[in-house]
């Protein structure tokens, strides 16, 4: 509330200054991610703080570089998006929006989980271990990862091995790839959710490390979010079980991972006969910048309610994505996603100038209701994930943190139009595994209990006189 106050104060002076803007965003990422590893106690890694994280990195990398009055040099360099919208009247504003979707997110989540008692399921943690141990849903993570890898591996050989690590990243995004690749990445972040969440159950650290290069197969041909948010995905359903706490190390090695993601696009721009690692920029802070660019999908709307451009659809844009789902269900003719405007994507694609720019909650958010529709999103986010984050350790409905924050970690630079499928298909796939569980332990023999007479054997008891 107080960031809130804050910045509403300050707005005259955030709107007419960019740095300002800039120093600010990038301050309050910093302290509210602090603030959410702190609420989980112990530093531990948790869905609230790896959400808010992946957020940050995407709306708020670009900030030194706004704060210093200078171009990165890994996109002024790139023959990719232009950079005007870097020199827009309203970044300024989009970052100012960028916060205030910050400080919503820890208000909504520190109202729920502040409210919830941290050994509240303590004493069911024993019986419920020894049930998930048992459960079919500790195999359906290699399942739908080995699901993924046919149909990603079905993509690129179709186009040819010669593809991987050249600039051919427009030949993937296609009306024929896109949808198996979607169905590819989604089955790569539920699987590796299920094997973070099992922790070593089945094996389940063997799977991953054997499937971690198919993984990362995605980022090579130029999709990033298929390697990062499985990634992210197991990281935090591992640490649910294995208590992984956010160390030192971790910065170095976040710092690491943002040069080699600089490296490998500069290798596919380049080719491999062009690439030289010796005039290579192995600045951490270029890949940073690089995958911020869904701050321009805030920029975009900002501008649209300046000048008018674009009508707001308001509330409908939640709706739509519930109503889709309804008329199929009903068999009734419903329009398309990718032909309905209520889709921010829709828009963006029917722009040529924009294209596929990706999404963000706080530019849905902005349009549908503008600042108060941010901070009404923003914080229900927040607080749906601290829901997530308070499930029962070892329980069935534990998987539904890693597999729903997949979800939503893929909200972060994307559209609501597939959340709402996609976590009744993670609810599903719970459900059925909790189904399957009954049958086979329905067709378990009881075991005989101490009172029980056991067959053929005769009873000792006299008869009264």
């Amino acid at each position: 509330m107080l960031q809130l106050i804050s910045i509403a104060l300050a707005l005259p002076a955030l709107v007419a200054s960019p740095r300002l803007a800039a120093a600010s965003a990038a301050l309050v990422a910093v302290s509210n991610v602090v603030l959410l590893a702190r609420l989980r106690g112990n530093r531990q890694v948790s869905l609230g703080s790896m959400f808010l994280f992946i957020y940050a990195v995407f709306h708020v990398g670009l900030t030194p570089y706004l704060i210093l009055g200078a171009m990165p040099r890994l996109l002024t360099g790139s023959t990719g998006d232009p950079l005007t919208w870097l020199l827009s009247p309203q970044i300024a504003a989009a970052l100012v929006l960028v916060t205030v979707s910050m400080a919503a997110y820890l208000l909504g989540y520190a109202a729920v989980a502040c409210r919830r008692s941290a050994g509240r399921h303590q004493r069911a943690a024993a019986a419920a271990r020894d049930r998930v141990a048992t459960s079919s849903i500790v195999w359906m993570g290699p399942i739908l990862i080995l699901l993924g890898t046919v149909l990603l591996l079905k993509v690129v050989l179709s186009e040819g091995l010669n593809t991987l690590g050249a600039d051919n990243y427009a030949l993937f995004r296609t009306e024929q790839h896109t949808p198996e690749l979607a169905w590819s990445f989604l089955s790569f972040g539920i699987g590796m959710a299920v094997l973070g969440t099992n922790g070593r159950l089945g094996k389940s650290h063997w799977w991953a490390l054997a499937f971690l290069p198919v993984v990362i197969v995605p980022l090579v041909i130029g999709w990033r979010s298929g390697t990062i948010f499985p990634l992210a995905a197991f990281l935090l359903a591992w640490s649910r079980r294995q208590h992984v706490r956010i160390r030192l190390w971790h910065g170095a090695a976040f710092l690491g991972l943002l040069t080699l993601g600089s490296v490998v696009r500069q290798a596919r721009e380049g080719g491999p006969s062009g690439f030289r690692l010796t005039a290579a920029s192995l600045n951490p802070l270029d890949g940073l910048a690089e995958m911020s660019a869904t701050l321009r999908t805030v920029v975009v709307v900002r501008e649209w309610d300046v000048n008018g451009h674009v009508p707001a659809v308001g509330w409908q844009t939640y709706w739509a994505p519930v109503e889709r789902l309804i008329g199929h269900a009903l068999g009734l003719d419903v329009v398309p996603a990718t032909l309905d405007e209520r889709n921010l994507s829709t828009v963006f694609l029917a722009q040529p100038e924009l294209g596929a720019i990706g999404g963000s909650p706080t530019a849905e958010a902005y349009r549908a209701a503008g600042v108060v529709g941010v901070v009404v999103v923003m914080a229900l986010i927040g607080a749906a994930v601290a829901f997530l984050d308070s499930r029962q350790s070892w329980s069935m409905w534990e998987y539904s943190v890693g597999m729903i924050g997949y979800v939503l970690l893929v909200w972060t630079r994307n559209n609501f139009t597939p959340v709402v499928a996609q976590v009744l298909l993670c609810l599903s796939i719970i459900c059925a595994a909790r189904l399957l569980d009954s049958v086979r332990s329905s067709r378990l023999p009881e075991p005989a209990g101490p009172g029980i007479q056991r067959a053929g054997r005769t009873s000792t008891r006299q008869p009264p006189s």
